[in-house]
């Protein structure tokens, strides 16, 4: 054969022989072995390992060959596979924070090489409502409810309603951790308020009564009138700012109705008849009215009473404030603020009675009170 063909074919052979080669190497460079799975456990803790966990919170999944992960499940949510980093033989991810549709309580890590399960339950954290921003909110008006998890549920106007003792009203607007519904014309006084959620089935009761009745001093209104006759000037009913009902307390001063202020005085007075449990665990309660005002205070103190012999600690603009001024919204004060704990007398007929410091230079003042109540935790 000649030389030059022999040299040809010697060429031909290499070049074979070194795709071959290259293509085995490829081959090499692709293969992922399956992926082993340990345990997992919080990012504080590695040591130890866990099989539940919250909505958000970080956690460490430990195994070998988890670097080519494409996918990782929680049930049947997605978790965010841009958000995840390694370090070792340790992945360390957040739980994704949304609903399941399918609980199988496994999380399943899918590589490259193939999959690995590990047994883990999501804590699935129950619709929450927190507080009615003014339960006296007038039938007609939007009431702001408060709570929590609102997102998770994908609350909306087509999946939610708020419930006022049975009378249904559609969700208006729906914030991070709040809602907002139409009071219905024909709802009643003293009923509990509830959201009703239809796309994951839950209900959530929103702490307090609507217009709550129970334990009430006074409305100053014909149900629960303010018989005595400190501050009854204060009492009436003001159109401005729209009441809450019909009367209600107007306090306002300023420097040029009022240029030395008012100095030491009462507000209202009015006899209560406390519950013995009220008087002997006042931690367990709160007093609670609606409060409207338009300027917060600075320097004008109230000190409320249930007993002359026991000396009150003045409240400022700490608890005798509001989120929006001109708005009546409901505010509560603990109750044990006002009556000492460690009562083991049988008496309950007491009172509950604001007195006011307001001395020169004069602050403005613009305060408007109503519905003063007492109304136990947890109902």
């Amino acid at each position: 054969m000649n030389r030059k063909y022999i040299a040809e074919f010697f060429k031909l052979i290499l070049v074979a022989f070194f795709c071959v080669s290259i293509g085995s190497c490829k081959k090499d460079e692709d293969k992922f072995e399956a992926p082993k799975g340990t345990m997992i456990s919080t990012v504080k803790n590695l040591d130890v390992s866990i099989n539940a966990g919250n909505m958000g919170d970080w956690i460490a999944i430990h195994g070998s060959n988890l670097k080519s992960t494409e996918m990782i499940m929680f049930n049947d949510i997605q978790a965010d596979i841009r958000q995840i980093y390694f370090e070792n033989d340790i992945m360390y991810l957040q739980i994704p924070i949304k609903m399941p549709e399918e609980v199988n309580n496994k999380v399943v890590v899918k590589t490259k090489g193939g999959e690995v399960a590990y047994d883990f339950s999501v804590n699935i954290p129950n619709l929450e409502m927190t507080s009615m921003f003014n339960e006296y909110t007038l039938p007609g008006d939007t009431i702001k409810l408060y709570g929590k998890f609102l997102k998770l549920y994908e609350v909306d106007s087509l999946n939610t309603v708020v419930s006022f003792g049975g009378v249904e009203s559609k969700v208006i607007e729906v914030g991070e951790t709040y809602l907002t519904a139409k009071v219905p014309g024909n709802v009643q006084p003293n009923v509990k308020v509830q959201v009703v959620n239809s796309k994951f089935n839950a209900t959530a009761v929103c702490p307090g009564y609507y217009q709550d009745k129970h334990n009430v001093i006074t409305t100053f209104d014909a149900d629960f009138p303010y018989n005595g006759s400190t501050g009854a000037q204060w009492v009436g009913e003001w159109a401005n700012p729209k009441p809450t009902s019909k009367k209600y307390l107007r306090f306002e001063v300023d420097q040029t109705k009022y240029p030395n202020g008012l100095g030491w005085f009462y507000l209202f007075e009015s006899g209560v008849e406390y519950s013995l449990d009220m008087m002997q665990h006042p931690e367990n309660y709160v007093l609670k009215f609606e409060l409207n005002m338009t300027v917060p205070i600075q320097r004008t103190s109230f000190f409320l009473y249930y007993y002359w012999a026991v000396a009150p600690s003045p409240f400022g603009g700490e608890s005798f404030n509001v989120q929006t001024p001109g708005l009546w919204q409901t505010v509560t004060i603990p109750l044990e603020k006002i009556i000492p704990p460690g009562n083991t007398g049988t008496s309950t007929s007491y009172s509950l009675n604001m007195r006011v410091e307001n001395y020169a230079p004069v602050e403005r003042v613009a305060m408007f009170f109503d519905n003063f109540r007492v109304y136990k935790k947890g109902e």
